[in-house]
């Protein structure tokens, strides 16, 4: 009887182990955004089936039986691509699960840009123009995202296209082939060409060299297909004209794409790196210490940043207006302070507190107020995370400790967040080091190597990298290149002497000369 309970608890106690253990999977599940994530890709399966399957008359002679045949196939071959491209947006650029705003306009764009080519396919325009909207999809993808983002979205709508263009008409396997060949060489010529957008024209350059190369494609695959000299030309000059025009109309289209994706291209951050823009401008005039500090910031996480192949400008730009906030109240921050002038002498180290950790909302506020784009907002609300103010914590401790109580540590913690990217955490740490160096009495490269190790380890040990991608390798790289930047902007310096003895000496070398003479 004994034995037979035993068993009996073992197993109702296995049984709600493993109940336990899915009921976590499926909260993790619903928490990952997925399953709002699934219903976004089966809606767009069903109307982009819907769109490629549309044909004049809609009425068909033959009844809707057969249409509704060919509906079901197409809805089957897109929910196998459309799966892909799903596990792909998983793989390379997992946070558009977690936003469905995100998502949403992605798969519009990318509807949008399938009925345009079905709109193409029923006027009976040249296959070849199929270019034109796989490479309007593949820029805004590489602005909004990454090259080998565009690469698979671009990969997707290609074959989307050649479906339209197959339910539209039959077509050999070298007319599929040809029309994939064209539009990818054209566009994979674009993206890889569209690094960063640092000059007006670039759009219109990129747009100009895949234009040759379509061009280039067609005349081949027409030999290859045997078609009529004036049909290679003109499927040539429709196609290349199309990549050509795809330029002036997304550098029209650019600010438009920047605030739909809230995103900013390297033109965008090189205009507002200019120091006359308004709020930097007014740094320089009210808080020229905070000005200076946000200068070398910049210099330093540039170098950084390109260190490890994350993106510099957004760096050094972003650095320049992390401590905005401190515009409101410069002279409660040191850099902006007069020698042996302390405004927080006559303070609480609890006011103090608030002065402090309240610049980080401060310059949230004035950023909204000069609308700078938001992606240089996440340096000012993330560069000190959630960090302990450690010195008026301590001198907090120390006035508390004689009334016997203790202080709560999150009390004088920043509300965060956390750097939600490698460029805001290069920004952080940065900003970190430079000022623990400038504290220093005698800033040796043996000293300042061990205060960037110390603060790397404490802002990791803390938590702080932890929703960002950094890994250990590229922190250690961040770590050589700040020791560099601060050994060369914090170098020692030759003593010279005072300028009386200096005027000794040279009165002496003077006598001896005319003596000798």
């Amino acid at each position: 009887m004994k034995s037979t309970a035993k068993k009996r608890i073992k197993r109702i106690d296995s049984r709600r182990s493993t109940d336990s253990h899915w009921a976590v999977r499926r909260q993790n599940f619903y928490d990952s955004g997925a399953p709002a994530s699934i219903l976004l890709l089966i809606i767009f399966i069903i109307i982009s089936s819907i769109a490629l399957s549309i044909k004049f008359p809609l009425i068909p002679e033959e009844g809707f039986w057969p249409e509704f045949q060919s509906l079901l196939i197409l809805m089957a071959i897109m929910s196998f691509i459309s799966l892909a491209l799903g596990l792909y947006v998983a793989a390379y650029e997992p946070q558009i699960l977690k936003n469905h705003l995100r998502g949403g306009v992605l798969l519009t764009s990318l509807l949008i840009m399938i009925g345009i080519v079905r709109l193409c396919m029923l006027q009976g325009w040249t296959t070849y123009l199929l270019v034109v909207p796989v490479m309007i999809t593949a820029i805004m993808m590489t602005i909004a995202y990454s090259q080998r983002f565009a690469l698979g979205v671009s990969a997707f709508l290609g074959m989307a296209g050649v479906m339209a263009l197959a339910n539209q008409e039959a077509i050999s396997f070298k007319q599929g082939m040809g029309v994939l060949l064209v539009t990818g060489g054209g566009t994979g010529l674009a993206i890889l060409s569209l690094r960063e957008i640092r000059t007006r024209t670039k759009l219109i350059e990129v747009c100009c060299f895949a234009s040759i190369v379509v061009f280039i494609m067609i005349v081949v695959v027409g030999i290859w297909q045997k078609d009529s000299f004036s049909s290679i030309l003109l499927h040539g000059a429709w196609g290349a004209g199309g990549a050509l025009a795809v330029g002036f109309l997304m550098q029209g289209l650019l600010p438009l794409i920047e605030k739909v994706f809230r995103t900013a291209t390297n033109m965008t951050l090189l205009d507002y790196g200019e120091a006359t823009k308004p709020l930097l401008k007014r740094l320089a005039v009210e808080a020229p210490g905070t000005f200076n500090h946000s200068w070398q910031i910049g210099m330093l996480s540039e170098a950084a940043a390109e260190s490890i192949n994350a993106n510099g400008l957004l760096c050094r730009v972003g650095s320049y207006y992390h401590d905005v906030g401190k515009l409101l109240k410069p002279l409660y921050f040191v850099e902006n302070q007069a020698e042996n002038f302390n405004q927080h002498k006559e303070l609480s180290p609890t006011m103090s507190r608030m002065i402090i950790i309240g610049h980080v909302k401060d310059g949230m506020e004035l950023m909204k107020e000069y609308r700078i784009p938001k992606v240089l907002r996440q340096f000012t609300e993330s560069h000190h995370g959630t960090t302990l103010v450690e010195y008026f914590y301590h001198e907090a401790t120390k006035k508390e400790a004689e009334n016997g109580r203790a202080v709560p540590e999150t009390e004088f913690r920043y509300p965060g967040p956390k750097p939600p990217s490698k460029e805001a955490a290069i920004v952080m740490l940065a900003d970190a080091v430079e000022g623990a160096t400038r504290a220093m009495q005698e800033p040796t490269p043996s000293r300042i190597e061990n205060v960037v190790h110390n603060m790397a380890m404490n802002r990791l040990q803390d938590g702080q990298f932890d929703n960002c991608d950094l890994t250990m390798r590229e922190l250690h790289v961040l770590e050589e290149s700040l020791v560099k930047s601060l050994c060369g902007m914090y170098h020692a310096r030759i003593a010279y002497p005072k300028q009386e003895k200096l005027s000794q000496s040279s009165l002496e070398t003077v006598k001896s000369g005319s003596s000798a003479k």
